[in-house]
């Protein structure tokens, strides 16, 4: 500044002391038009030879190039996304897995709520489910070929238990020769073998059932310690039926057999005795027992081989759809302890801290706040009659002062209809193109949108143009004598103005210099200026 007033002293003395010499002083007002001196040309480039009678000037080329004109602009950056995370469920945090300005990938896991309980109800949920299909699968695929071949054994069992009943009757009634009483020992003989032979088939039945129980146990202990699939489990259980089918069947063996034999000793008993009153009415009750039993198990072999009912069927799939329902609820309340990135981004705050408790929903407060750092805009305000010239697509420079002065690039995206009633003022959002990264959501910006761009136009410093008698003029600088040339200016942009008529391009205009400069007068160019 000191530099500046003694250059500013300097040129005064040279002025006056100049004018002295010549013995005038030209007025500063009024364009008065003299004839430069024999021999006298245009100023070449740089500064002008000294001259005892000029006065010394600073001055400027007239440049080709662009101008713009800005409108100026401020407000706060946001984000076109930015989401506040809520608890899906209440619980207890049990990890913090981001810190605040982390980039994010959508999925990512943020949060991690305590999930003992929710586990628990999984593993009993995928339980159940599993028992409740392996229901569904023996209703819908019928009746197996063992449990028909049950069904037809004890058919055959239960007539035979029916003849037995009808031949001891019959004999009864007729009384017993003395082969039938031979005959009726022999049976006896033989139904204790019959016997006997039964129970050994049903110690040897109950046998392999143990068996095949101790192999389901352990078979399902390995299942639980992830030593064997699900498949060989489900073939155990498969074995132990079968094995507890063969023993239901042995004991109707034995109970047949023991059945048998009692009937012939009664058989036996009766011929070597001969009948009793009492005793035929009993054995007519057997025999009306003995054919009821035949056909209830006749009836139930017809079951067998017709299958499950279309009602049984449906209702173990009913069952095993609710099954399926719980255990997909039980998996989403334990996912939705895990609190997930809904998209790619950084973290912008994180709210809580391993221990804290936190309620599910909206009414408890947000765990974390993501937003989209690649989709930042800016929120600004232009006047009302500034806003007129706004269009979308219109370039804009931007500064963010909590960034260190950072420079950002801006595109207008949209421009608001309606003016603000109280401020009248227009709010516009500009895209950020490329933000730096200390640019966040809520940093204060400023700068300029640029609304019209001139390429290709004539301009010089706005010290350059003047206003004398209401018109705009230059001093132009030919051959060392000062011309006043009037101008019709344009855009103006920091310190340059847009020149539309008047000068041409290298033409050296007068910048700086005494008040005393006017049409025809004599000047020296001390310093040319950009």
């Amino acid at each position: 500044m000191r530099a500046r007033v003694w250059w500013i002293v300097v040129v005064i003395a040279l002025a006056v002391g100049g004018a002295l010499l010549v013995g005038r002083v030209r007025p500063r007002t009024g364009a008065q038009v003299a004839a430069p001196a024999p021999g006298a040309t245009a100023s070449g480039p740089g500064p002008q030879a000294a001259s005892p009678t000029a006065l010394p000037v600073e001055a400027a080329r007239v440049q080709e190039g662009t101008i713009e004109r800005r409108v100026a602009v401020s407000g706060s950056v946001t984000s076109v996304r930015l989401v506040r995370l809520f608890a899906r469920r209440s619980g207890q945090v049990a990890a913090v897995l981001v810190q605040e300005g982390d980039r994010v990938a959508a999925g990512q896991a943020l949060v991690q709520l305590d999930t003992t309980d929710a586990a628990i109800r999984v593993r009993q949920a995928e339980a159940a489910a599993r028992a409740a299909e392996a229901q569904y699968a023996l209703v819908a695929q019928g009746t197996r070929p063992e449990q028909v071949a049950q069904a037809e054994e004890a058919v055959r069992q239960a007539r035979a238990q029916a003849r037995a009943t009808e031949a001891r009757l019959a004999l009864l009634r007729a009384g017993a020769r003395p082969q039938e009483r031979e005959q009726a020992r022999q049976a006896v003989r033989q139904a204790e073998s019959a016997l006997a032979t039964a129970e050994a088939q049903r110690r040897a039945a109950l046998s392999a059932a143990e068996t095949a129980e101790a192999n389901l146990q352990r078979m399902e202990t390995l299942l639980r310690e992830g030593a064997v699939a699900q498949v060989q489990v489900d073939q155990a259980r498969l074995e132990a039926e079968r094995a507890r089918a063969q023993v239901r069947t042995a004991e109707a063996q034995v109970a047949a057999a023991r059945a048998q034999l009692e009937s012939a000793r009664q058989q036996a008993s009766l011929v070597e005795s001969g009948p009793r009153a009492e005793e035929v009415q009993a054995a007519e009750a057997q025999v009306a027992q003995a054919r009821a039993a035949l056909r209830q198990a006749e009836q139930a072999l017809l079951l067998a081989r017709r299958g499950a009912r279309a009602a049984e069927v449906a209702a173990a799939a009913a069952q095993r759809d609710q099954a399926r329902a719980v255990l997909a609820e039980a998996r989403q309340a334990l996912a939705d302890l895990t609190l997930r990135a809904p998209f790619a981004g950084r973290v912008a705050q994180v709210r809580v801290a391993r221990g804290d408790l936190v309620t599910a929903g909206e009414f408890g407060q947000p765990v974390v706040v993501v937003y989209d750092d690649r989709a930042l805009e800016a929120e600004v305000t232009v006047g009302e009659r500034e806003a007129a010239l706004v269009r979308p697509g219109q370039p804009a420079a931007l500064r963010a002062e909590s960034a260190g002065g950072a420079a950002v690039s801006a595109v207008v995206r949209t421009v608001a209809l309606l003016a603000q009633p109280g401020s009248r003022t227009v709010s516009v959002r500009l895209r950020l193109v490329a933000p730096p990264p200390g640019v966040l959501p809520g940093t204060f910006v400023r700068g300029a949108i640029v609304v019209e761009r001139r390429r290709g136009v004539l301009t010089v410093p706005r010290a350059a143009v003047r206003r004398v008698d209401g018109r705009d003029v230059v001093w132009l600088v030919e051959g060392g004598v000062v011309r006043i040339r009037p101008v019709a200016v344009g855009l103006t942009q920091d310190a340059r103005v847009e020149v539309r008529r008047g000068v041409r391009a290298g033409d050296l205009v007068v910048t700086l210099g005494p008040e005393a400069v006017t049409e025809g007068t004599r000047v020296t160019v001390v310093r040319e200026v950009r």
